[in-house]
C-alpha cells in the first residue's frame, strides 16, 4: 500500500504483473528477514504507464541488478481486465488516489539506509524466480493477514 500511495495509484489501475513484482519483492525481503520499503523497491523497478494501466518494470539504467532470475512477460488469464478482484477492507485503510496515466512520472531513485543497502546487496546476489505464488507461500511470507506468520 505504501508503494501505491507513493505513486498515487489506485490498486484497480495496477496491471497484474505490477502486483506480481510487488509480491515477489516482499517475499524476497521476508526470505532475508528484511523489511520491504519503497526506496528499496525503487532501486529495482520504476513505474510505467500503459494506456489506462500502471505497471513496474526493471530499471534499465544500471542502478541495480534485478532481484529476480525469471519474470513472466504476460499474464494468465488473458481476460484479466474483465474479472473482479476482491480486496479485504482491512487491506485498504484509507482512500487511494486515482492517478492520470498521462501525467508525468517522477522517477528519482532515493538513497538507501545502511540496513536497506545490506538487504539490496543480498537480493542482487540471490535472484529468485517470480511466478504465481500459492497461498501457503504467501502465508509463510507474512503476506496473508488471515494466517499467522510461520518461521
Amino acid at each position: 500500500m505504501d508503494l501505491l500511495k507513493h505513486y498515487d495509484i489506485h490498486f484497480s489501475h495496477a496491471h497484474p504483473l505490477a502486483f506480481l513484482r510487488i509480491v515477489h519483492f516482499e517475499l524476497t525481503c521476508a526470505s532475508f528477514e528484511g523489511v520491504p520499503t519503497v526506496p528499496l523497491f525503487l532501486r529495482f523497478y520504476h513505474l510505467r504507464s500503459d494506456d489506462n494501466w500502471f505497471t513496474f518494470e526493471k530499471r534499465k539504467d544500471n542502478i541495480s541488478l534485478p532481484c529476480y532470475s525469471f519474470m513472466p512477460a504476460s499474464t494468465y488469464p488473458k481476460e484479466w481486465k474483465n474479472r473482479f478482484i476482491l480486496v479485504s477492507p482491512s487491506m485498504v485503510s484509507e482512500p487511494l488516489s486515482v492517478r492520470d496515466p498521462a501525467s508525468a512520472i517522477e522517477d528519482e531513485v532515493p538513497s538507501l539506509l545502511s540496513i536497506e543497502s545490506s538487504l539490496w546487496k543480498l537480493m542482487c546476489e540471490n535472484p529468485t524466480r517470480a511466478f504465481n505464488f500459492p497461498e501457503g507461500v504467501l502465508a509463510m511470507g507474512g503476506l496473508n493477514p488471515l494466517y499467522p506468520r510461520r518461521p
